[in-house]
């Protein structure tokens, strides 16, 4: 006779369980053992769900200038120059992912917390080989709140390096000051994208007790947050608009702090060309809540290397000059 050990675990103990999991497609394998663990798992409240990677993926270009430069702005100029062709791309792509997130998300009535990792896409800094370094933070709520971006030419462990070398420090030329410049579009147009899918995401009736939403994507580069406000107000705003229309950029104020070398304590790293950004609505540059140091203190929550990189660089920002620059809304 065969016997379900299951049967001598109560409803709250086996509850408990398929919350510690968190893994949308594993809980949705449960759901399919029996009509218990499928009455129990819709319940779960916080949830991870892992996209998968396209079953085609173009061979990444391994040159620097091309994941430094080159990529970067033509993402740029396709939204700038050519959005009619830009859009039709983002909307085949934002669709596949909208479809596997429903299909996934449709079997859960109560989550409050969510968390989408998007794939890895093959072009991120570094997935060359090359040491060089760049992270980004946005916070959302119908539009952009504010964006810290992290970046550095190379980071290297300082027991890799024969010595530390000392670099001139009197300020960045054009053709680097573009670079970052650079950088910095790139990252807010990935961010522009997650938080077209949010809009997408926020309006399905099953996730209407959504209070926290995170989209990262599996590399760690780039995180997008939002929180319970920030979802309510989105929600208001996606009632009178296509879910599908490509999150506008408003006009940005620009903080960018730049060190030749800076030492990471913590993690042992030395960076080079290490670059501070902060990104904020120009018209909530006057009233804005937090602070840039309070800003770099609650950024990256849980990543290690980000981490470290703001421990690194508070003393920085208070005390360095910034390079100050504006851009118009996109």
């Amino acid at each position: 006779m065969n016997i379900d050990r299951f049967d001598g675990l109560s409803d709250e103990l086996l509850f408990l369980i398929f919350s510690k999991i968190q893994d949308a497609q594993s809980l949705c394998r449960c759901s399919l053992v029996s009509k218990r663990f499928a009455s129990l798992i819709p319940m779960v409240d916080s949830v991870l769900l892992t996209v998968p990677p396209p079953k085609s993926i173009s061979k990444p270009n391994p040159s620097l200038f091309f994941n430094f430069v080159a990529k970067p702005l033509i993402q740029f100029l396709h939204h700038i120059v050519l959005p009619q062709y830009s859009s039709l791309s983002f909307h085949s792509n934002g669709n596949s992912i909208h479809r596997f997130s429903s299909e996934v998300l449709k079997k859960f009535s109560h989550v409050t917390s969510l968390r989408i990792r998007l794939p890895r896409h093959g072009g991120e800094l570094g997935a060359d080989g090359s040491d060089s370094f760049l992270k980004w933070e946005a916070d959302f709520g119908r539009e952009l709140e504010s964006c810290l971006v992290l970046g550095a030419i190379s980071s290297r462990k300082s027991n890799e390096l024969p010595r530390i070398p000392k670099l001139d420090d009197s300020g960045l030329a054009a053709d680097e000051l573009k670079l970052r410049v650079a950088w910095m579009i790139s990252c807010l147009l990935a961010a522009s994208a997650r938080h077209s899918l949010v809009k997408q995401i926020a309006v399905a009736d099953n996730l209407i007790m959504l209070r926290n939403l995170v989209i990262e994507d599996g590399s760690k580069q780039g995180r997008l947050n939002m929180g319970e406000d920030q979802l309510k107000e989105l929600r208001k705003r996606v009632k009178s608009q296509s879910p599908l229309d490509r999150t506008k950029l408003p006009a940005i104020s620009i903080k960018l702090w730049n060190v030749p070398l800076l030492e990471v304590s913590d993690s042992g790293s030395v960076m080079k060309g290490a670059t501070v950004i902060v990104i904020r609505p120009v018209d909530q540059e006057m009233m804005k809540i937090k602070s840039d140091g309070d800003l770099l203190a609650g950024a990256f929550h849980g990543d290690v290397e980000g981490e470290d990189f703001c421990e690194a660089v508070k003393d920085l920002v208070k005390e360095k000059k910034p390079y100050l620059m504006e851009m118009d809304s996109f």
